[in-house]
Formats: structure tokens, sequence, C-alpha cells
């Protein structure tokens, strides 16, 4: 994905700042203040992604992850995004996430988080030795990190962790 330049970039800058303050409104509104084709870059689209997922927008952000992945599809980040959302919109669920997700365990093998998220979502599918192996495939690469997170992790519960 090109990196955005100014005046994309300080708007799209703005607007994280806003989602930093928890205010999804206003962070909307700095990519709204974007001449039309600016919005319509990809990296933008992106920004608007993460305004979506913080509003809990779910069905626009399941939509829109969707043209973007489409579109970018060696971003994991977006592939992260789209299962998370498929997760909790309208008719999505764990088997959906999942679905989504597990092809990129192989696709983008040092992003310890997809294969965090793929264990969270064998877990909660009771396929317990799966995910614990999957755990540990994230671990081999997060190390620390994982720990931290998966300690406090209701989806990993079943684990006993």
């Amino acid at each position: 994905m090109e990196p955005l330049e100014p005046p994309a970039l300080h708007q799209a800058q703005a607007a994280y700042g806003w989602l930093e303050l928890g205010n999804e409104e206003e962070a909307f509104a700095e990519l709204e203040r974007l001449p039309e084709d600016l919005q319509l870059l990809p990296a933008v689209q992106a920004v608007r992604l993460d305004c979506l997922m913080a509003a809990k927008d779910w069905n626009a952000a399941v939509k829109l992850a969707q043209v973007l992945c489409g579109q970018w599809a060696e971003e994991p980040g977006l592939w992260l995004h789209y299962a998370y959302a498929a997760r909790r919109c309208a008719g999505g669920s764990i088997e959906a996430a999942y679905e989504l997700l597990a092809p990129c365990v192989g696709r983008f093998p040092e992003e310890w988080l997809i294969s965090y998220n793929v264990a969270c979502y064998l877990c909660l599918m009771e396929r317990l030795d799966e995910a614990r192996a999957m755990l540990e495939m994230a671990r081999s690469k997060g190390g620390e990190r994982v720990d931290a997170m998966a300690k406090d992790d209701e989806d990993l519960a079943p684990l006993n962790l």
C-alpha cells in the first residue's frame, strides 16, 4: 500500500489522534475533510476501517475490510481486521472469522498475531489441541508479547493457561 503524503497524511494522523482520545466521530470528520479523490486512497480507506472498528460498526467494517483485502491482499493487518469484523457483524461467527484468517497463517508466517487469533478461534470452536499448537506457533514468533496477551484472554480460557 502506498504511504500517504500531505494533506492526506496529516488528516490520517489527526484521525488517529481522535481515536486515541476515544472520539470516533471527530476521527471520521477528519477523513471527511479530505477531497473525495484522497478519501478513496487505499491507505485513507484503511484509516476509515480503523475508525469503523473503533466505533464498533461491524457491518460497515466487514464490507470495507473485504474490499481492502481484495485490493491489498498482501497486508496482514487488513486480514486481521476482516476476521475480527466478520466475527462480530450481523450474521458473523467465530467460524467465519476462522475461515478468513486460517489461510493467512501460511501466507504470513512471521505475523504472530495471526496465529494468535487463529488459536483463539480454534479454542472457541473447542478444537483445543489445534489451539494449543497454534498458540505455540504464535509464541515462537511473538515471545513474551503472546504470553502477556494470552494470560488474560477470555477466548483462550479453556486452555487453562
